[in-house]
This record gives structure tokens, sequence and C-alpha cells, in this order.
């Protein structure tokens, strides 16, 4: 019964696999690892504060990007969205400008579990190692949206009518987050529920 309810939900919401890349930066900051063709492990290099790009540019269509963390150190990690239009520079992402360009939802080091264009809020638990991170991003309803471990989380982002890309922040040297998938779907699979939580972009 299990296998015919995947069956059934990969043939509804479907999806196509997009490839895996970061932007790279002078000096690099992080080395991108291929685990099999598809799956791609993001490892951080030197212990300072720096932000990962992903190259897909996220507009027309609702993108899905699943993750884990590792080795972060006390979780020193933070996953979310930047403006398409914005170069983060090399100095730390956590700090301005770079906090008034993205939006992220962050491990136990930062002072919120969730900064939205600068704004810290505490709608949602702090994301740990080894948990399964999915991102949902909805460019029709201008939507981010997270799940840990499967589960929806109450705090979501709204209003983003611009175009985005995923970004990964880690600081400990050797930390990593590898990306299990990122696709374009065919169909929402987030829905509304009973105590969520709209933080305006």
């Amino acid at each position: 019964m299990k296998e015919n309810n995947e069956k059934c939900k990969l043939q509804l919401f479907g999806g196509r696999e997009i490839p895996i890349d970061i932007i790279k930066t002078d000096p690099p900051n992080f080395d991108l690892v291929d685990i099999d063709g598809k799956q791609k492990k993001i490892v951080k290099e030197g212990n300072d504060w720096r932000a990962a790009s992903l190259t897909q540019v996220l507009e027309e269509g609702i993108f899905e990007l699943n993750s884990e963390f590792n080795n972060t150190n006390e979780n020193y990690l933070a996953i979310g969205i930047v403006k398409d239009s914005y170069v983060i520079p090399a100095q730390n992402p956590g700090s301005n400008p770079s906090l008034e360009n993205i939006a992220i939802f962050t491990g136990s080091d930062w002072s919120s579990p969730i900064f939205c264009k600068g704004n810290g809020k505490e709608d949602n638990p702090r994301i740990k190692n080894n948990q399964k991170i999915k991102l949902k991003y909805d460019s029709n309803e201008g939507t981010l949206i997270l799940f840990i471990d499967g589960v929806q989380q109450p705090a979501y982002i709204t209003g983003i009518k611009e175009k985005v890309r995923f970004i990964i922040v880690l600081y400990t040297s050797g930390s990593s987050c590898t990306i299990h998938s990122l696709k374009k779907l065919k169909a929402p699979t987030s829905q509304h529920i009973a105590n969520e939580i709209a933080i305006q972009w």
C-alpha cells in the first residue's frame, strides 16, 4: 500500500531533475563533490561564514530542494534564498547588506531561527545536523516553505515577486550540506496548516 501511495505521488506531482551546481568564487570557499552523478555535497573550506549560491534561477514554477547538513559544529548553518540580482560578497552573509537580501532558516548559532531581509523571527524550530531538510519555492504563490524530516513547519516566507536562488550557509571547515535533489515540480506538494505563520518578504 505504501509503495502504491508513493507511486501515485510521483505520478501526480512528478518533477524534473535539475543539475546541481554552485556559483564559483575567487578564492573558492567551497568544494563541490559529486556523489553519484546526481547528488552533490557542498563542503566548507576554512573557518568563516560563507554562502554558496546555487546556479539555478528560481522563476516560473515550483522548485524543491532536498538536503542534509553534517559536521557543522553546534549547527553553524543556514539555508534559504537570495535575490538573483544580488551578489553575496566575501564577508559574513549574516550581516548587512547581505542579510537584507536573503531569507534563511538557521541552526542554533544564529540569534533567531528565521531571518527575512534582516528581521529575525522565532516561529520555527532550528535546523540541526542529520535532518532531512526540504525547501519548497513556489513562484506562482510567491512562497518559501520549510520541511524538517518530512514535517511542514509553521512559519513560511510569502510575497516573493522576483527571481531568487537557493543558498547554503556554513561556517566550520569540513562541514557539509548534501544536496540529494533539486527538482522543478508539476504541482504543489505543500498545504495550509492550522498554525501557519506568514512572514512578508
